[in-house]
Order: structure tokens, then sequence, then C-alpha cells
């Protein structure tokens, strides 16, 4: 076979796993517009105490998800990620299908915090990716499946909040059990697997050995600080959007959300055109790039005075954010051996899931201690701040600017 030819069979095979990748994250994000109207349904009349509870559940599924991501990485290298990818979706169609059945915020928090511990299944979905893609189409592969995610996560609020309306909030929470179980299915019959490397084959060094820490660290850095722009903005925008339409409470929502809309389908197509453009150019020069692009749009969205002016900035800034993910988890998977993608992939997702806990907080004390400016202002300078720091690491992977850096600073402390 040509390396360009790629089976029919591991083509259909991906088709299936985009369609349940589709059903389980537009799942997850069904309820997520209504958390603070159901956790006042469970008791909490107070608006403002309501929207602490919100906050407090998705930190506390961050949380978990952070310490738990790495252990089901490894297992994916044990046992396959395709197990692990069901694992996470008929985990979730169970803990999510009892959050519906609640009678606390307390009940609620603690389903939220099992969440977090067992589910994770964009994780699973790119460790499996990874492992089945081949090489000449690992990038676009790992971009397509990063659309989807982001299609998926654009829609689900939309399309939750509208059923919601219609049918109630508990009810919703059965839709979603059964978007992740329909999921869980196309994986089980749909979905080819890759199996794990038999245990023999791998050297002692292999199995117990410390993973490649700056081969790693270049595609950590951009993740966890695209995340924390891209969900860091997020708690001060309606707040931003009312001082650009003269304080005005009127269409807020609406405008927020089309702005939050826009982007999200900016990063989508980003996702794509970023994994394309890493196989032709190289990974590391796309992040790199990318990274600037979307500091450089970011760092002017903290001073415009009109809408317009925003909602470009910040498809601009989106469509770069989301070029990098596929791109960094591309850098993910060429620093570790086959057999120990799992556990790569798994300390990925809980760097995002960190920052996935700490954008949200941040930009929300961004914007009440120094105004609605600083969740745009700040992410921006991180992001080129990030850009820098690859730079210096990839530097420092050259092994004869390694070894000269190593003199020097011999030098000095001499």
């Amino acid at each position: 076979m040509r390396r360009a030819e790629v089976p029919v069979a591991g083509t259909m095979s991906f088709g299936v796993l985009l369609v349940s990748q589709l059903a389980a994250t537009t799942g997850f994000m069904f309820v997520m517009p209504f958390m603070p109207l159901y956790v006042q349904q469970l008791g909490v009349e107070n608006a403002g105490d309501a929207a602490a509870w919100a906050g407090l559940l998705n930190t506390a599924t961050a949380v978990t998800m952070a310490l738990a991501a790495p252990l089901w990485g490894r297992l994916a290298d044990r046992l396959g990620p395709k197990t692990m990818l069901m694992r996470a979706a008929f985990a979730g169609t169970l803990v999510v299908g009892l959050m519906g059945l609640a009678t606390s915020p307390w009940q609620l928090l603690g389903l939220r915090l099992v969440q977090g511990t067992l589910t994770g299944t964009v994780a699973a979905a790119t460790v499996l990716v990874s492992a089945t893609a081949p090489q000449c189409r690992a990038g676009q592969r790992l971009g397509t499946l990063q659309m989807v995610i982001f299609v998926a996560a654009a829609a689900g609020p939309f399309l939750g909040g509208l059923f919601a309306e219609l049918v109630g909030i508990r009810a919703s929470f059965g839709v979603t059990a059964a978007l992740l179980f329909a999921s869980g299915v196309l994986v089980l019959f749909g979905v080819e697997g890759a199996e794990p490397a038999p245990e023999e084959e791998e050297s002692e060094t292999e199995r117990v050995g410390p993973l490649p820490r700056l081969g790693l660290l270049v595609g950590l850095i951009p993740l966890f600080f695209v995340h924390v722009a891209i969900t860091g903005v997020q708690p001060a925008l309606p707040g931003f959007v009312a001082e650009l339409t003269g304080g005005s409470s009127a269409g807020v929502a609406g405008l927020s959300g089309q702005i939050l809309g826009a982007g999200a389908l900016a990063a989508a197509l980003g996702s794509v055109v970023g994994g394309g453009l890493a196989e032709r150019f190289g990974a590391r020069r796309v992040m790199i790039s990318a990274l600037i692009l979307a500091g450089l749009a970011s760092l002017p969205q903290a001073a415009v005075v009109s809408i317009p002016e925003l909602f470009g900035l910040r498809v601009l800034a989106s469509f770069a954010l989301g070029s990098v993910i596929p791109v960094a988890n591309l850098v993910v998977r060429a620093a570790v051996p086959a057999e120990r993608q799992g556990e790569a992939f798994g300390i990925a997702a809980s760097a995002t899931s960190v920052a996935f806990g700490l954008g949200p907080l941040g930009g929300g004390l961004l914007a009440a201690s120094f105004g609605f400016g600083a969740p745009f202002l700040v992410p921006g300078v991180l992001l080129l701040a990030a850009s820098a720091a690859l730079l210096v690491l990839t530097f420092l992977s050259i092994p004869r600017y390694s070894r000269l850096l190593k003199l020097v600073l011999a030098d000095l402390v001499s």
C-alpha cells in the first residue's frame, strides 16, 4: 500500500467515531445552559447563590477529571483506547442520567465529582484517533476530531436550552444520557480498536521509565494556555457586551451567544486548517505561529469600542486558538512511543482540565478587580508568552544549542 492510501475500513471507522463524539460532546454540553436554574429547582432560591453553586459544580468536575485522567491514560495503554472510550461513554450515561433524579444540590455535586472521575470522552477519543490514524493523516484526523468537538460544544448549549424550555430541565438529563449511550454503542460496534502492544515486547524502560519531559512540554504548554484563553473570557463577555452597548441589558444575552457561537465555529474551522498545515510545514512551526496570531488578536479586544470590532477580533482569535489544539496533540503524539500514548494524553487531559477550572475563575476575578477588558488582555499576554516559551524549548531541543547553553551556564556558575 502506498503511503498516501488509507484503508476504506479505517476511513469508515473514523467516520463512525466522529459521529459518536458529536453525540457525546453535544450530550455533555446539553445541560450546561440551565445548571444555575436546576440548582434553584433543587432548593437554592437565591440567584447569586445558584450561580456560585453552578461554578462549584463545574470546578468539581474539572478537579476530579484532572486527577483521574493520567490513570485512565495508563489503562488505555494496557487495555486499548477503545475500551477507555466505551468506559467514558457508558459511565457518563449512568452518572448524567442520575443527575436528573437529584433532590438536593449536594447530591448533584457528588454526581459531578463522579462524572469527572469516570468520564472524559474527548481525551479517550483523541488517544484512539492518535493510535489508529496513518502517520500521513494524523494531523488531518486530529484536526477533524477537534472540529467536531467544537461544533458540538457550540450546538449543545443552544439545543439544550431550547429543549429545557419545551419539556423541562430534568428531562434534558435523560436526553444527555441517551446521547451518551448512543455514542458508546456506536464505538462498540462501529469503531476499530487499537490493540495494546504485548507486554513481553516492551522493554522495562518503556514500561516504567519517565516520559520525555521536554517533548511533552512543547505540547502541554499550548494546550493549557489555549484552554485558559478560551474559557477565561466567558464570565466577562456579557458584561463587556453590555458596556459596549451603552449599559443596556436588552439583547446582551443574544449578542454574547452570537459571539461565542461564531467563535466556536471559527475554532472548528481552525482545527481542520491547523491539522492540515502541520502535515505540510511542521507541527511546532504552525503551533507557534498560531499562538502568536491568537495573542495579537486577543490584546486589542480589551480596547474595542464597538460590537463589530469585538466580533471580528474574537473570530480571528478563536480561529487561531482552534488551530493550536490538534497540532499540540500531534506534538504529544510524536513525543512518546506508541505504547505510551495513552499515558501522555492522560497527562494532557489533566492539564486541560486544570485550565477549564482556572480559566473561568481567573476571568471572573480579573473582571471584578480590573474591569471587563482585563480577561481579554491577560490571555493575549499569556499566549504570546507561551509562544516565546515554545521557541526557547525548541531551541533547547537542538543538541548543539543545548550543549552550548550548558557550557555557558557552567562558565557562569564557575
